[in-house]
C-alpha cells in the first residue's frame, strides 16, 4: 500500500468517526454525576487531599458528601440507591459494582486517600471513633464507553452522610 493510499484510508476512517459522533446528542457518551450536595459541608480531611488516580488520564480525587439516611444505621447504599444519589436523572445501577478497599488499592499507593476518607467519617464524632475501625467501600461506576468513576466512601453516622473521594478514570 502506498503512502497516499494509506493516508486516504486514515482520512476516510476519521471522517466516518466524526460523522457518527456528530449525530450523537452532546455528552451522549458520558453521564454527569453529582458529588457534593448543596448545603453540606465538605470535611476538612477531604478538602485538603492532593492525590491523583493513575489511569490513562491522571485525574485528581474530588470530595464527595452526599446525604444518605442509611448512614445513620451503618448501611451503605446498594447500587440502585447509590445511582439515585449520584445521578438522579439517569439510572446507572447496572453500571455500578462495589469492591473492598483492598481490591481498589492492592499496592497501597492510595493510602493517603483511604486515611482521608476514614478521618472524614470520624470528624463529626469529635474523634470518639477509632479511624482504623471505619469501613471503606469503593463503588466503580461506568459512565461511558471507556470512562469510569471510582467513589471511595465511608459512612458518617453522626450526620447521615456518605463521605469520601471520587476519581475519574479512562480504561480502554
Amino acid at each position: 500500500m502506498s503512502d497516499d493510499a494509506y493516508m486516504a484510508f486514515l482520512d476516510k476512517a476519521s471522517a466516518d468517526l466524526k460523522e457518527a459522533r456528530s449525530r450523537l446528542p452532546p455528552d451522549a457518551d458520558e453521564v454527569r454525576t453529582e458529588t457534593v450536595e448543596i448545603g453540606v459541608r465538605i470535611p476538612a480531611p477531604l478538602a485538603s487531599i492532593n492525590s491523583f488516580y493513575i489511569s490513562e488520564t491522571d485525574e485528581p480525587f474530588e470530595p464527595v458528601t452526599l446525604r444518605w439516611e442509611g448512614a445513620s444505621k451503618g448501611v451503605f447504599p446498594d447500587p440502585s440507591h447509590f445511582s439515585s444519589l449520584i445521578s438522579p436523572r439517569t439510572d446507572l445501577s447496572s453500571s455500578i459494582t462495589t469492591l473492598p478497599a483492598s481490591s481498589f488499592d492492592p499496592h497501597n499507593q492510595y493510602s493517603s486517600v483511604l486515611r482521608a476518607v476514614r478521618a472524614a467519617a470520624t470528624e463529626a464524632s469529635g474523634g470518639g471513633i477509632d479511624e482504623s475501625a471505619v469501613e471503606v467501600k469503593v463503588y466503580r461506576v461506568e459512565t461511558g464507553t471507556s470512562r469510569v468513576e471510582y467513589y471511595v466512601l465511608a459512612l458518617n453516622v453522626e450526620d447521615s452522610l456518605l463521605v469520601g473521594l471520587k476519581a475519574k478514570a479512562v480504561e480502554t
